[in-house]
């Protein structure tokens, strides 16, 4: 692969290419599955890269020092007086750019564009975040439902063994079952998956039965959209679904963790903090690494597999299965 390709990925991923670019990339992440393996290794390297971001506020007492100096260097005539002809061309003559000038405008244009800027990206962040939640909303409705009518009381069932033996199993059992009609609900905005929705589809449970090799691989990272679900809990030994208890503290679903950053923060968001889907239908939004209590994303060995308990929550990103390492304890 030259480097031609590769740029326009890593343009494609960062949102920098105009609209002709990035409907040439998409025609050809449709065509190519090797590019769309390249395209999700892009976006795993790209994921430390979330950790070092940092918010920035601007030196204090901006605005007020940029004000006066644009007052202090500025020379207004007054309203309704006219130059003769003499004054016109002295003040021709003073108007010509000196490099002291340049050097204020371009401090003037950069105070202004460190004030404009963080302000609309931190809208449009906060816009994402809130889309995000109403995604997460919708799934925990559609969750619920499943658990009230077609679970006998239990969210669905994450198996573990065959090829829907990952996480990201509940978004086509939901689909297929008819309690979700709008699969873009499982794609956060702010995720690198959004920045190729078009090109993607949610295959069916017969498409996920009959894939295999690197196929079954492509489709296990990506059926669960941009978000994390519940990997059960064993009880007794064995591996169950876990039941819908109204629990406000039991984590059902999240932002996609990471396997990367640090308290596997997912990248959705920047590496910035993670919305939770609980099981009472609350969101939570948690910026904290660790936060206090049950740790969603691993159980109580620190693990990121199925919970020991029906109150040990263990939420993991799409392609994950409920049993790695610890399958000995269950029967």
């Amino acid at each position: 692969m030259n480097d031609r390709i590769r740029e326009q990925l890593l343009g494609y991923l960062l949102d920098a290419l105009d609209d002709a670019e990035r409907i040439d990339v998409e025609q050809q992440l449709e065509a190519n599955p090797e590019l769309r393996d390249e395209l999700e290794s892009l976006a795993l390297t790209l994921e430390p890269l979330a950790e070092t971001y940092e918010e920035f506020e601007p030196p204090a007492r901006l605005a007020e020092r940029t004000c006066s100096l644009i007052a202090a260097c500025s020379s207004v005539t007054p309203v309704g007086k006219k130059l003769n002809p003499a004054t016109r061309a002295e003040v021709r003559g003073r108007n010509r750019w000196s490099i002291a000038d340049v050097v204020v405008m371009a401090g003037i244009c950069l105070s202004g564009a460190m004030l404009f800027f963080p302000a609309i990206s931190q809208s449009r962040y906060a816009a994402r975040l809130q889309a995000c939640q109403n995604n997460l909303r919708e799934l925990g409705f559609a969750l619920v439902d499943y658990s009230e009518k077609a679970g006998q009381g239990r969210f669905p069932e994450v198996p573990t063994e065959g090829n829907r033996a990952v996480a990201g199993i509940y978004a086509p059992v939901l689909i297929d079952a008819g309690y979700l009609t709008d699969e873009t609900r499982i794609i956060c905005p702010s995720s690198a998956l959004a920045q190729r929705e078009e090109s993607w589809k949610m295959p069916s449970l017969e498409e996920i039965d009959q894939s295999s090799g690197r196929s079954l691989v492509r489709i296990q990272r990506s059926i669960g959209g941009s978000y994390g679900y519940n990997l059960g809990v064993v009880v007794n030994g064995h591996h169950r679904a876990p039941s819908n208890l109204g629990r406000t503290h039991f984590a059902l679903m999240s932002d996609a963790p990471s396997l990367q950053l640090a308290g596997h923060r997912s990248t959705n968001h920047g590496g910035r903090g993670d919305n939770i889907l609980y099981e009472d239908g609350h969101i939570r939004y948690v910026v904290e690494s660790s936060p206090a209590g049950d740790d969603p994303f691993v159980n109580r060995l620190g693990w990121m597999e199925a919970g020991l308990d029906i109150n040990d929550s263990v939420v993991a990103p799409s392609f994950t299965p409920p049993f790695v390492n610890n399958v000995s304890y269950v029967k």
